[in-house]
């Protein structure tokens, strides 16, 4: 029978394992650490945003895209600026598996940083790329719109801020 301590040895063994340069070990680890659940979160989350590894990185946003607990948005949201191309995909597409649930902290942040960041509003535009939800339509598609690359830098920060204002609405 494991103990709570052999526990956390062997959650520390398979962070441990992320960045070892056998890929079959790293995705082994990584299967494991996703079948734990809760407890691995916290600490891949602290892997996505604090590693040198880009290979760690990669193995945090993967396993936190398909685990799709609430805790892995705000890491998720830190690696759409991550250095290595790789997982910043695997961030987008984590966050857009996460559909209404990570609106909030994805539309304020545009609210707050859309207007001087053009990685956000490109990594962003795929996140919400095909996201449906009934009564957002419009405003989704205004979203889509405000994202490109032509448009104004000012206007999807205005469009978040209708779609949280109507989020609240209807809560």
């Amino acid at each position: 029978m494991s103990t709570p301590t052999d526990a956390g040895n062997t959650l520390e063994s398979l962070m441990e394992t992320l960045s070892n340069k056998d890929g079959m070990l790293r995705q082994g680890a990584r299967k494991a650490l996703m079948a734990m659940g809760a407890s691995a979160v916290l600490p891949l989350a602290e892997a996505l945003e604090h590693s040198k590894s880009d290979q760690v990185r990669w193995e945090a946003a993967k396993a936190l895209g398909a685990m799709h607990d609430v805790r892995a948005i705000p890491a998720l949201l830190a690696a759409l600026a991550d250095r290595d191309s790789d997982v910043v995909w695997l961030a987008a597409v984590g966050l857009n598996a996460f559909g209404t649930k990570a609106w909030p902290l994805l539309l304020q942040t545009l609210v707050d940083k859309g207007t001087e960041s053009v990685v956000l509003r490109k990594e962003l535009h795929h996140v919400f790329h095909n996201q449906k939800e009934s009564g957002y339509e419009d405003l989704l598609a205004a979203l889509m719109e405000a994202l490109e690359s032509n448009a104004l830098p000012e206007t999807a920060p205005m469009v978040a801020h209708e779609i949280l204002g109507r989020m609240r609405v209807q809560s």
